[in-house]
C-alpha cells in the first residue's frame, strides 16, 4: 500500500524557524505554499406538468467534464484517449493549461497528460409528496470540503428559480481521484472557480430535467482489486445499486456505491520510451523524464462510467465508500477475467492467469489495471442490476446534522491561516470559519465561538496558526423510499460501517499480519458501534467523502500520537521515555493518553519535569510533526474526537446509538473471499 503525503509533510516544507527552551532545541520547517471561466449554462427549471404517477418520482441527471481548459476549450480532447488494451499509453499530451500550473491531487507539482475524462454528475431526485428536492453530487476529484461545497451550492440556486432553489438540498461528494487536479494542497484557485460552475451546472440541468421515473434497487458484495493496508484487515464489501428509469423505458441514471481507493495507478510511470518525445517537448531529460503523478484519469470509477453508460445509457455516479484506511487496489491481485480464468470465490489469482499488460505479476500497475478492476465492478452492477427491486413507495426524505469536532492535528490549524494577500489558505478553495469551543460539555452554536478567520504565532512554533481549534462539519441522511444513504465526512474504516468480523473477538489474529505492538490487537481494539446497524432502512448505503473530508477516522483506541522528544530534546529521548513507562510506545502515545491531558491539564502533574513538557509538546504536536510507527493515517486526521462525534452523530439521525461492535453476519474478508487451503 502507498502512502499519501501527510499534513506534517507540507509542515516539513520551507523555512527553518528556530526554538530554544530548558529541554533543548529543535528545527521545524513551516512552509506552506498553494481562468477563464466558462459561464455556467442558464437553464431554466422545467415546470412539473403532472405529478408522476403511483410507485414514480421526477428525477433529472447531468454531468459536465471538470478538466482544465485549452485555449478555452476542450478540442484538445479530439486528439482520442487511449484504448483500453494498453497498458502503458499516459493519454492526450499538454504543455500548458489555460490556467497555469495545475497539480495532481496526491501526485506531482505540475500535469501534462490527460488518460481519460474526469466528470462531476448531479441526479435530483423529486417526490412531490416531500417539501424537498434532493440532488447527490459526486465528482472525479481528490476531496470536495464541506465549505467549497457550499460554495457549489450557492452557484446552483442563485440560477434556479426561488421556488425551486429554496427546496433543494445538495450532497457534493469526491471519488477521491488520487490522479485528479489537486483539490487539498495545492490548488490552483483559478481551475476551481471554473470546475465549482461546471458542477453547478450539471445540478442546475439535473433539477431542469426532471422528468417520471420508476427506480430499482440491488444490493450485493463485490471484492475484486479489494485490499486493506493496515492492522486490522475489515474491508466492506458491500456493493449497491440504483437506477432510475422513465416513463419511456430509458435511463435517466444508475448510481452505484462501493469501497475502494481509486489509485491504482498511484506512484506509477509509463515506460520512458512512451513518454520521452512528450518530455523533450517539455524540456525534461533523463530522471526528470516521468509521468509519475503526472497524468490525469478518472481511475476505475471512469471505466464504471464508460461500461454502465455504454449498456443503460443515461448518468452514471459513483459514491465511494469506506476505504480508509487503507483500503485499495494496491497488493491486490488483478488478472484478466476469463471464463477460464473467472473471479470464483477468491482474493488470489488463479493459476494460470494473465496478469494486467502481460506476465504473471498480479499486483503490477499500468492503466490495464484500473481497466479490469472498472470493468469488473460495472460487471457485478449489472448482475445485480438483472434482479433489481423496484421501489413501489419511494418517498424522499433530507436530513443533517452539523458538529464540532476538535482539531488535535496542529497542522490543520497551520494550514487553514488565511493569507491576507490573496484570502486564501493552503488547504481547500474557500477558507472555512473555525471555532472556539469547550473541550469537554456540549459543543454547539451556543457554546462555540468563531474565530473570524484570525490567526497568531505559536510560541512553539514559532509559525502562524489559525486561533480556533474546532472545526464544524456534518452528517447529512438521505432516504429514498427502502434506501438509506448515510454521507460520512471523510475516509472511514470498513469496520466503522460494516462492523467487526464475527470471530474477531475471538480469532482476532486473523486481521492482523503486520508486526505485534503497532495497533491496538483483539480485545484492545474498540469502536463505539457500526453505521449499518444503527441504519434500519432495507439497503444501506454508507458514503465516505460524502459531505465534507476530515481525513481518517481513527478509534481512539488504535489512535497514536508521535512524541517530539527526539526533536525537542535530541535522539533517543522517546525510547528513554518508553522504557521508563512514561509513553506508551517507544515512538508515540496513546490517543487517549494525549486526549485525557489536554482536556483536563492538571493530569501532567503525574510526570516529572521535563518529562511533563516533551508529554505536552507531544500532544499538541504530534500529529503535524511526526509519524507513528505503523500510523499515517493519524497525520491526516483532523482529530481522535472524530469517531466519536461522527457516531454520535450518526445516531442522532438514525434514532439508534448501539455501541454494539461485532456484525455476526460479517465473516471478514479471509473466510468469505478465501477457500479452504489458501488462507494467508
Amino acid at each position: 500500500m502507498d502512502y499519501k503525503p501527510s499534513i506534517h509533510n507540507h509542515i516539513n516544507r520551507g523555512k527553518v524557524m528556530q526554538y530554544r527552551s530548558l529541554i533543548g532545541s529543535f528545527l521545524v520547517a513551516a512552509t506552506l505554499l498553494a481562468t477563464t471561466l466558462i459561464a455556467p449554462t442558464a437553464l431554466a427549471a422545467s415546470a412539473k406538468k403532472s405529478p408522476p404517477g403511483p410507485g414514480n418520482v421526477l428525477v433529472g441527471a447531468a454531468s459536465r467534464s471538470v478538466l482544465p481548459l485549452v485555449d478555452g476549450s476542450y478540442d484538445y480532447l479530439d486528439a482520442g484517449f487511449p484504448d483500453r488494451t494498453d497498458p502503458n499509453d499516459p493519454g492526450i499530451f499538454v504543455p500548458e493549461w489555460d490556467d497555469g500550473r495545475i497539480a495532481v491531487g496526491n501526485g506531482d507539482s505540475f500535469s501534462y497528460w490527460v488518460h481519460d475524462d474526469l466528470r462531476a454528475t448531479a441526479v435530483a431526485i423529486d417526490d412531490p409528496r416531500s417539501p424537498e428536492i434532493v440532488v447527490i453530487v459526486d465528482s472525479d476529484l481528490y476531496m470536495v470540503f464541506r465549505v467549497d461545497a457550499e460554495e457549489m451550492r450557492k452557484k446552483a440556486v442563485d440560477q434556479l428559480p426561488p421556488g425551486i432553489a429554496k427546496k433543494l438540498r445538495i450532497v457534493v461528494s469526491a471519488s477521491h481521484n488520487h490522479h485528479g487536479p489537486d483539490t487539498a494542497f495545492d490548488v490552483n484557485h483559478a481551475w476551481y472557480e471554473y470546475m465549482s460552475e461546471q458542477v453547478a451546472a450539471a445540478i442546475v440541468e439535473a433539477v431542469s430535467t426532471r422528468r417520471p421515473a420508476r427506480l430499482q434497487v440491488a444490493a450485493g458484495a463485490h471484492w475484486f482489486g479489494m485490499n486493506d493496508g493496515t492492522d486490522p484487515q475489515v474491508f466492506d464489501p458491500n456493493l449497491n445499486v440504483m437506477q432510475a428509469i422513465d416513463t419511456r423505458g430509458r435511463t435517466i441514471a444508475t448510481l452505484v456505491q462501493w469501497n475502494l481507493h481509486p489509485e491504482a495507478t498511484l506512484n506509477w510511470s509509463p515506460p520512458l520510451e512512451v513518454i520521452e518525445d512528450d518530455c523533450a517537448a517539455i524540456g525534461l531529460t533523463g530522471a526528470n523524464c516521468s509521468a509519475r503523478g503526472r497524468y490525469f484519469t478518472a481511475d476505475f470509477p471512469g471505466i464504471l462510467r464508460e461500461d454502465l453508460n455504454a449498456a443503460y445509457g443515461g448518468e452514471v455516479l459513483f459514491l465511494n465508500g469506506a476505504l480508509g484506511v487503507l483500503v485499495g487496489p494496491g497488493g491486490a491481485d488483478v488478472w484478466e477475467v476469463t471464463e477460464e480464468y473467472p473471479l470464483g470465490n477468491q482474493l488470489i489469482a488463479p493459476a494460470g492467469a494473465t496478469a494486467p499488460g502481460g506476465g504473471n505479476d498480479y499486483t503490477q500497475r499500468n492503466f490495464r489495471r484500473t481497466v479490469i478492476i472498472g470493468e469488473q465492478l460495472a460487471a457485478a452492477a449489472m448482475r445485480l442490476l438483472e434482479s433489481a427491486e423496484k421501489i413501489e413507495q419511494p418517498r424522499v426524505a433530507y436530513d443533517s446534522q452539523p458538529f464540532y469536532t476538535y482539531l488535535s492535528n496542529f497542522g490543520f490549524r497551520v494550514l487553514l491561516v488565511v493569507d491576507p494577500g490573496t484570502g486564501y489558505t493552503n488547504l481547500g478553495n474557500t477558507p472555512p470559519l473555525l471555532y472556539d469551543c469547550p473541550l469537554t460539555g456540549p459543543k454547539n452554536a451556543s457554546t462555540c465561538e468563531p474565530d473570524e478567520y484570525q490567526s497568531g504565532v505559536d510560541p512553539v512554533l514559532g509559525v502562524s496558526a489559525r486561533q480556533g481549534n474546532h472545526l464544524q462539519s456534518a452528517v447529512d441522511y438521505v432516504r429514498i423510499g427502502p434506501v438509506g444513504m448515510m454521507f460520512l465526512p471523510g475516509e472511514i474504516p470498513g469496520e466503522l460501517t460494516i462492523g467487526l468480523p464475527a470471530d474477531f473477538r475471538v480469532t482476532p489474529e486473523n486481521w492482523y499480519e503486520e508486526p505485534p505492538g503497532r495497533h491496538a490487537f483483539g480485545a484492545d481494539y474498540t469502536i463505539p458501534g457500526y453505521t449499518r446497524r444503527r441504519m434500519a432502512d432495507p439497503y444501506k448505503w454508507t458514503i465516505g467523502l460524502g459531505s465534507d473530508q476530515l481525513g481518517y477516522f481513527v478509534p481512539l483506541s488504535n489512535y497514536r500520537v508521535a512524541c517530539v522528544g527526539d526533536l525537542f530534546v535530541g535522539p533517543g529521548t522517546c525510547e528513554s521515555l518508553y522504557s521508563l513507562g512514561f509513553i506508551e510506545f517507544p515512538d508515540s502515545l496513546a490517543g487517549a493518553t494525549c486526549k485525557r491531558i489536554t482536556e483536563d491539564p492538571s493530569e501532567l502533574a503525574g510526570y516529572p519535569p521535563p518529562v511533563d513538557q516533551v508529554v505536552a509538546a507531544s500532544c499538541r504536536y504530534g500529529q503535524a510533526l511526526g509519524e507513528a510507527d505503523g500510523h499515517y493515517e493519524e497525520t491526516n486526521s483532523a482529530g481522535w474526537d472524530l469517531v466519536e462525534d461522527m457516531m454520535r452523530v450518526v445516531g442522532d439521525l438514525s434514532g439508534n446509538d448501539d455501541p454494539t461492535e461485532v456484525n455476526p453476519e460479517f465473516p471478514g474478508w479471509w473466510q468469505q473471499y478465501l477457500p479452504p487451503g489458501d488462507l494467508p
